[in-house]
């Protein structure tokens, strides 16, 4: 055979099995990626798992994986591992060769460096040929999610006047009239409420008769949080450091308050990863599974501004019916802020203001 007889031939041998790779060379390929775990908390260090099977006799002279993950999760780096980080996500790149009838499972040690929800969505593979003529690239999807909840404040970090308030409540709720608990009737005394008369009395004994009420250990509590840090911010939040400090904080009273067996819930002009535009709410409610929920709730909480912070206030005058105290976290008040909570306290609701502190915020990036 001729000389240029073995070069057509070798050539039209490259082509075919350049075109093969091209077509088939994803075929029976398998991929999955998953965390370790559905949860953990700031600062942890989980595992994602990789398994690549390659399900035919055909080997894969090369195999890339690249995918975009968040910054807020940290990998170890590995020899096949190429990282390319910027200030919100982090491109991974991978390259190796597989074998015919191979699997191979691959485990990276992940640093959880920021609260947040980590959503694995896709993952894009290339292989080709030995001399780079044809290659195949698929995007395939991967769903796997890992919630990365915030570190409760130690009490000690707390500013003064939220350890105050925590002192205060503790005693406060064991003293707080129920409405609709009376345990008798008695004279009335300077300073009793109109509202407690009791008229039938009064017209029975021609002496003025009140209501008296019995105590409730069952008060409700609702800590809001505001994410705009300044009346004219809206949007995404334009100072996070200080608005994480706060959601560390609001973590600390939730999980006190729970533990002291007050029912809690939380509410945030902010929206949830789940439910994009919509403020986030939680109904008070007490034990185990309502600490799921806030957690759950606050590492999922995307900072930027869903609704005015005032309208979330108004929202809650008007479909909070039963009273309950209500523990707002602001960075500022004005007026209108003010003014809002006076409808609140009109309607018997208790609203305490703890201001959210830039000086306490920078202390605990540092």
């Amino acid at each position: 055979m001729s000389l240029s007889l073995l070069v057509l031939a070798a050539l039209a041998a490259l082509y075919l099995q350049g075109q093969w790779y091209k077509r088939r060379g994803l075929a029976r390929l398998s991929y999955e990626r998953r965390f370790d775990r559905a949860f953990c908390y700031e600062g942890d260090e989980v595992e994602m798992l990789e398994r690549i099977a390659n399900d035919k006799a055909t080997p894969l002279p090369w195999l890339r994986l690249e995918a975009l993950l968040s910054s807020g999760l940290q990998f170890v780096r590995q020899d096949n591992l190429s990282i390319a980080s910027g200030d919100r996500l982090q491109n991974h790149r991978s390259l190796f060769a597989l074998r015919g009838y191979t699997e191979i499972v691959r485990r990276h040690k992940v640093h959880c460096v920021r609260r947040g929800c980590y959503d694995l969505d896709t993952v894009t593979m290339s292989c080709g040929d030995l001399f780079g003529i044809a290659q195949s690239v698929r995007t395939q999807r991967v769903e796997s999610r890992l919630l990365v909840y915030p570190r409760a404040a130690a009490i000690q970090e707390l500013p003064l006047p939220w350890r105050g308030w925590q002192g205060e409540y503790a005693v406060r709720r064991w003293t707080v009239e129920d409405p609709f608990l009376t345990q008798g009737i008695r004279e009335y005394r300077a300073g009793d409420p109109l509202r407690s008369i009791h008229w039938k009395a009064v017209s029975r004994t021609r002496e003025l008769q009140v209501r008296e009420m019995g105590y409730t250990a069952d008060r409700r509590i609702m800590v809001l949080l505001n994410v705009a840090v300044r009346e004219d911010m809206w949007g995404d939040v334009t100072d996070e450091p200080l608005v994480e400090w706060g959601i560390r904080c609001v973590l600390t009273l939730l999980d006190r308050g729970l533990a002291d067996g007050m029912p809690m819930g939380f509410g945030s002009n902010a929206y949830s990863v789940d439910e994009p535009g919509r403020r986030v709410r939680i109904p008070p409610a007490s034990g185990n599974l309502q600490m799921k929920v806030l957690l759950d709730t606050l590492a999922k909480l995307q900072l930027v501004q869903a609704v005015n912070f005032y309208e979330v206030l108004r929202l809650e005058e008007e479909e909070q019916g039963d009273p309950a105290d209500y523990v707002i976290i602001t960075a500022f008040v004005n007026e209108k802020l003010r003014e809002r909570v006076r409808a609140l306290e009109e309607r018997g609701h208790r609203v305490e203001l703890l201001p959210l502190e830039q000086e306490v915020a920078r202390h605990e990036a540092v």
